[in-house]
């Protein structure tokens, strides 16, 4: 069959005038725009189109002039993989009289061509769709690599729309909720998994949507299993992201039972070393105590010598005094009897005054623990140490006494005297005994600017320096086992710093040691103490004597009674009822400890009833041996004496006692017991 070419057929003047308008219309225009006449066979089937115009824009797009392009047939200006290749499209679209459009490569460039019926042939309008298909198949291709992104991470990953339709579900977010991928698309969430519904991840999400914010917060989504969870909104999708911090959790968890427990232990480890402070502490003062109770057994032998040597002669002189004056009973006017009594009874008194003196000192001794600072005399402090460590001293050395003038210290007398006694047997220990011409102790005071500096030397065997370092170490001792417990300097050493002042050592082996005291000074000076007071008359007291010893109330009516009315009773409870009758007294000597009704209940009931009564009291005491008598003479403000008390003590202070008022009143009648 014969191919019948009609292309040299010419158009009708109106097509010619059509084709004339289009090609002004289109001959500016950015897209392509050519048209195409059909080229039939001779059974008019259509084999070919021929350009009949085409714009510059579609002739560009074929690499092409407009002039090329006309009367040129397609096939030979476009291979098959280009426009050439659209024939059957073409021929489709003259043939229907359907529209048609496809995409279509041209060279390096795609095209996407439009084609409408135009008479016998088509109008073929071309568009450069090169950039959008590139960045539609990088969109697919960057879509595809987050899809595998999404999908290889081990964290969970969905998006939900407006209506809470999940539009994309990662496996992983599947898998936590038991669910496959294909269950959960295009589902509404709270349908797809209700186990959501009133948890905090709803509450969370619903807030994120309704705000338009971004969080992240800590959920548990299954059992044993936490997940941290951001969530952001935009254009109404939202998306959420949610990494498993279980192990976190765990570590975390772990952490917080560490802290606990370490919490607990050192809660405990601060327990354990409260009561081992405790338990020291009280060891420290039991083992303090045990030094005060080792040199208390120390001192017992010599303080017993001190007490039975005197105690002896008193005695003794006493019998022969009560033989001497029966003797004189019988044989009146016997003068040298009467004076050998008098001088026994002279010689007792002295021997009872060694011991009232040896008492006092061990008193003093005892009161060593009340905390109580005030102006001392440092001179009567190491007296009161030389007294009680004598019986050591006198078979091993001589002491000499360098006291100068020196104001007094603020100081506890009881515990100064405590730190001196200390140095003193420490020093009758370091001579050996039975040399005693050959040896000294020297006591020397002096000042040094604001301080008053006592020193204790001995010409003893001396210690070598890594004995001197350790000398006031506790514990340390170079006695033998069983004579010391190495607390006594240590003991001193704490004395004196807890009265602000400082205690140090120096020593030669062989050449004896100085242990030197500092104390800070009142500015008072010490005076010595003067000669008693000279007895003078004065007028007649009401005096009441309350004491549970007849024999010592006996005595100070033998004392008092000569110059003043005394009234003499047996018991606390027999003073308030007298008192509360009559109370014209100028002074009552009241006993602390008495059996029923103690000098301190007494006081206890007056200072409710007859407090203006209380200034006339006057406490007699032997020591304050129970805590309640400890406690009441340190915060009682009222005068008391010490048993033994001298006659010239008692009579000063009753003569010293205002009188009261309307003295002239008759005196009392005096108490049964007298």
């Amino acid at each position: 069959m014969s191919v019948t070419d009609t292309s040299q057929r010419s158009p009708a003047s109106g097509a010619d005038m059509l084709l004339s308008a289009l090609e002004e219309a289109e001959r500016d225009q950015p897209e392509g725009c050519m048209v195409l006449r059909a080229v039939r066979d001779s059974d008019g089937s259509i084999t070919d189109f021929e350009w009949l115009w085409a714009n510059p824009a579609a002739a560009r797009s074929l690499g092409r002039s407009p002039e090329m392009l006309r009367g040129r047939r397609l096939r030979e200006v476009s291979p098959d993989a280009g426009l050439g290749g659209r024939l059957d499209v073409l021929r489709d679209v003259v043939e229907t009289g359907r529209p048609a459009a496809d995409s279509f490569p041209e060279g390096d460039a795609w095209l996407q061509g439009t084609a409408v019926p135009l008479r016998d042939g088509v109008l073929l309008r071309l568009r450069d769709v090169t950039s959008a298909l590139r960045v539609e198949e990088g969109v697919r291709d960057t879509l595809a690599w987050v899809r595998d992104v999404l999908e290889g991470t081990p964290d969970a990953f969905f998006t939900v729309d407006v209506d809470w339709r999940v539009t994309y579900v990662n496996h992983q977010a599947a898998a936590i909720s038991g669910r496959t991928q294909e269950q959960l698309f295009r589902r509404v969430l709270w349908e797809a998994c209700p186990e959501l519904l009133g948890t905090r991840l709803e509450r969370e999400l619903r807030r994120v949507a309704a705000e338009s914010v971004a969080t992240t917060f800590e959920v548990r989504l299954s059992p044993g299993r936490w997940h941290e969870v951001h969530a952001w909104c935009a254009n109404g999708n939202l998306s959420v992201f949610a990494t498993d911090i279980t192990p976190k959790k765990q570590l975390e968890a772990e952490r917080d039972m560490l802290l606990s427990r370490e919490h607990t232990g050192r809660l405990e480890a601060e327990a354990l070393v409260r009561q081992r402070t405790e338990e020291l502490v009280a060891a420290r003062e039991r083992l303090v105590q045990s030094e005060k109770l080792a040199m208390a057994g120390q001192l017992a032998a010599g303080v017993g010598h001190e007490i039975n040597n005197p105690l002896s002669y008193v005695t003794g002189n006493l019998q022969f005094a009560l033989e001497q004056l029966e003797l004189l009973a019988g044989s009146p006017g016997d003068t040298a009897a009467l004076k050998d009594a008098l001088d026994a009874l002279r010689e007792a008194r002295e021997g009872a005054e060694r011991i009232r003196v040896t008492v006092r000192d061990l008193q003093t001794f005892a009161r060593a623990d009340e905390p109580h600072l005030s102006p001392v005399d440092v001179h009567a402090a190491l007296e009161f140490g030389l007294s009680m460590s004598m019986p050591h001293l006198r078979y091993r050395a001589q002491v000499e006494r360098r006291y100068g003038g020196v104001p007094t210290v603020m100081a506890h007398e009881a515990r100064l005297g405590q730190v001196f006694l200390q140095l003193l047997v420490n020093a009758a220990f370091a001579i050996p005994e039975g040399d005693s011409e050959h040896h000294r102790v020297s006591l020397t005071t002096r000042t040094e600017g604001a301080w008053v500096v006592v020193e204790v030397t001995d010409t003893g065997h001396g210690m070598a320096p890594e004995v001197l370092e350790r000398v006031f170490e506790p514990f340390f001792t170079t006695r033998s086992v069983g004579e010391g417990t190495g607390l006594g300097l240590s003991t001193a050493l704490g004395l004196v710093r807890s009265m602000r002042g400082e205690l140090t050592a120096t020593s030669t082996p062989g050449g004896g040691s100085t242990f030197r005291v500092r104390l800070p000074t009142t500015h008072e000076v010490a005076l010595p103490p003067g000669p008693e007071a000279v007895e003078c008359v004065a007028e007649r007291k009401r005096v009441l004597v309350v004491d549970d010893e007849p024999q010592l109330t006996s005595v100070l009516r033998r004392v008092l009674g000569g110059r003043h009315d005394v009234v003499l009773l047996h018991s606390g409870r027999e003073a308030l009822e007298l008192l509360a009758r009559d109370d014209a007294f100028d002074i009552v000597f009241c006993d602390l400890m008495m059996g029923d009704f103690t000098g301190m209940d007494v006081y206890d009931v007056l200072s409710r009833r007859q407090p203006e009564v209380l200034s006339r009291f006057v406490f007699m005491t032997g020591g304050g041996f129970t805590e309640r008598a400890r406690v009441f003479l340190q915060t009682v403000p009222l005068p008391r004496i010490e048993k033994p008390f001298e006659p010239g003590t008692l009579r000063a202070l009753v003569e010293g006692a205002p009188p009261r008022a309307g003295a002239q009143g008759p005196p009392a009648r005096e108490a049964e017991g007298e």
